[in-house]
């Protein structure tokens, strides 16, 4: 397909984003408990923006190269030879990349390299992601080899749920360059409360998809019982850890995902615990060291990476609130300089 009105084609696709956004934030803070289906789950929360179809692996590099793409603002992938817009630069998402690429270099003590905006290409698919970290090589790599990283990280403001959900059949994949991959971590901020509350969720999918057996939910189980593994397109757990409990559309869709039961925890309702302090059981998202490092867990590091999810919640919600204010103020010296 010839790409051309790239400029047009840009802005309606950020503006589409826009509307989706705002669109979004209407459905959380209106929709009734019982109006939620899966299909109006599905329906609601699968609208991709194509910009462009058919387009070659070459062509979408080529593309990405160009003075219109970084001038319009937005985030794209090609996926199956679709060039998809799925997010909006913004400092929420900026600022929570950041923490946990930095929570990740300090628990390794420096022995995972951490890229940002690294491209996972998969057939007629690249993707470019928020965070992605390979053990340290000794010596390092040939110049021009392919990374291999084991973690990946999304973090979205923007992006759909069913979009991030979308991911794992890529990130765990057989390709060259993902056959290593053993986590995918998504982190969901949503738009913000009229209490000006945020909700947040943080999914986590493992290659080797393992989960306690349900059987073991029944009086006196087996000690014997083994883990039951589902596939791994499934996730594996999913913490509401926001401000505010996870909205019936998000509740739904994970439910809807085929995550096993009891997987899905946290702030789910106003009257569960929230996350509202650092080290609170409920919010720490542990990831065991092996999958990180699948040849040998270096000397001095832990056994497993903890993510302290109030951390997160705190980063993303004090940027927030503080461009909350600050589009407060605008707003207070815009009707003092310019009254009616």
């Amino acid at each position: 397909m010839l790409i051309s009105n790239i400029k047009e084609n840009l802005e309606l696709a950020r503006n589409r984003l826009l509307k989706l956004d705002r669109m979004k934030s209407i459905i959380e803070e209106s929709t009734p408990a019982e109006s939620i289906t899966t299909e109006n789950t599905t329906i609601k929360e699968s609208r991709k923006i194509v910009i462009f179809s058919d387009v070659s692996l070459e062509r979408y590099r080529k593309f990405r190269e160009k003075g219109e793409l970084k001038r319009s603002n937005i985030y794209i992938r090609l996926v199956r030879g679709e060039i998809i817009a799925y997010e909006i630069p913004n400092p929420a998402h900026a600022s929570v990349v950041a923490i946990l690429s930095h929570m990740l270099l300090l628990w390794s003590n420096c022995q995972l390299v951490i890229y940002s905006g690294l491209d996972i290409t998969v057939g007629n698919s690249e993707y470019c992601t928020d965070i992605a970290a390979e053990p340290k090589q000794n010596p390092p790599p040939a110049i021009g080899s392919v990374l291999q990283p084991t973690i990946i990280i999304e973090v979205a403001r923007t992006e759909t749920l069913t979009s991030l959900n979308s991911l794992p059949v890529d990130y765990f994949s057989a390709n060259a360059q993902t056959n290593l991959i053993q986590v995918y971590l998504a982190i969901k901020i949503f738009d913000r409360q009229q209490d000006s509350t945020v909700a947040m969720l943080a999914i986590l999918y493992l290659r080797n998809n393992q989960v306690p057996n349900p059987t073991l939910n029944v009086p006196n189980p087996s000690p014997n019982t083994p883990l039951m593994i589902t596939a791994n397109a499934i996730p594996n757990l999913a913490i509401s850890f926001g401000t505010a409990p996870l909205s019936y559309q998000p509740t739904a869709f994970i439910n809807n995902t085929g995550m096993p039961n009891g997987r899905l925890t946290g702030f789910l309702q106003c009257t569960d615990i929230a996350c509202t302090l650092a080290g609170m059981p409920n919010y720490q998202l542990t990831i065991p060291a092996n999958l990180l490092f699948p040849e040998y867990v270096p000397a001095r590091v832990p056994n497993n990476f903890t993510i302290d999810l109030w951390e997160v919640q705190q980063e993303a919600f004090n940027i927030n609130l503080g461009f909350l204010l600050m589009d407060i103020l605008l707003n207070l010296l815009l009707l003092i300089c310019f009254p009616e």
